[in-house]
């Protein structure tokens, strides 16, 4: 069987370390990593030219919201410029190629409370540069994947997902380290932001399961929430990494942690690409679990070589 030439950008990222062993597991997949800066067209050009892709996940972004906040105009350049450089050259090309575009929850930005779970037919509302500059690309897409007979793309929209390996500024790795440091050092606190928002987490496993699934299944021009439905505090989470930890712990509220424009309560409907077969198989408890005990692991280890 001709495996199909498989190109994946922001592979070295988090995701992309769950990514490519996962198509590598399946066997139908020739992977190629994408080498340079999606904001330089002859770069994008050369990459295409010589992968001849029959499949594009295009996980590449500038992620992290305060960033975003920050350097707005190098947020849309890799988000929406870097984006449509991909879509472009591949129509140029004028060769049949499925594209997966993972975009973001956070395009639904603040919603009327009833409106929850969020669905795919909402009207999205963001409410920072890197949810704005999600949702700019995704127009791109749709209008690409609506004119173009060469490029289908398919829209993920993927929810929290955390995991070994995630960075530490973002949330869940965050508390684990402080908890960590808190425990081993005999700290009492640790410092939080606003703990009342609720989220919708999953495990970045999940996550990719449903990326395979919409490679195989979705549907040009379609969007598709991953995420597992449920609603959690992030009060809850940080409760349950203390109670794992083991270590009693207090929470001081820093306003630098604080964001102005936080959503209060965000969950969705999967029942979209549950219809296409999807399920997720991890638990939060399970989850979190893991996350703190491999941070804590590699804390102790760095401590013995200190």
């Amino acid at each position: 069987m001709k495996k199909k030439q498989t190109l994946v950008t922001g592979a070295t990222g988090f995701v992309g370390s769950y990514l490519l062993p996962a198509l590598e597991s399946l066997g139908e997949y020739q992977i190629h990593c994408f080498q340079g800066d999606i904001r330089d067209r002859e770069v994008v050009a050369k990459n295409l030219k010589e992968v001849q892709p029959d499949i594009l996940i295009h996980l590449a972004a500038q992620a992290f919201v305060p960033i975003a906040i920050e350097n707005p105009w190098e947020t849309e350049e890799i988000n929406v410029g870097g984006t449509l450089n991909l879509i472009e050259i591949l129509h140029r090309m004028q060769r049949p190629c499925k594209m997966l575009y993972v975009s973001s929850a956070d395009v639904y930005g603040k919603q009327n409370l009833s409106l929850l779970p969020l669905k795919e037919s909402l009207l999205p509302n963001p409410v920072n540069p890197y949810a704005g500059s999600k949702l700019a690309a995704e127009s791109y897409c749709r209008q690409y994947s609506a004119y173009s007979p060469f490029v289908s793309i398919v829209i993920a929209r993927p929810f929290n997902h955390i995991g070994i390996g995630q960075r530490k500024e973002f949330v869940i790795p965050n508390f684990c380290s402080q908890i960590i440091e808190a425990k081993h050092f005999g700290k009492s606190s640790i410092s939080v932001g606003d703990l009342a928002p609720t989220r919708d987490f999953s495990h970045v496993e999940d996550i990719i399961s449903g990326y395979l699934t919409l490679i195989e299944k979705g549907e040009s021009g379609e969007i598709y929430n991953i995420c597992s439905g449920e609603e959690r505090s992030i009060r809850y989470m940080v409760e349950e990494l203390v109670k794992i930890s083991g270590h009693e712990i207090k929470f001081e509220v820093d306003a630098g942690r604080v964001r102005a424009s936080e959503t209060s309560k965000v969950y969705g409907d999967n029942s979209k690409l549950k219809s296409l077969g999807w399920k997720n198989k991890h638990s939060l408890s399970e989850t979190l679990r893991q996350i703190y005990n491999h941070l804590e692991s590699d804390f102790l280890k760095s401590k013995q070589t200190d």
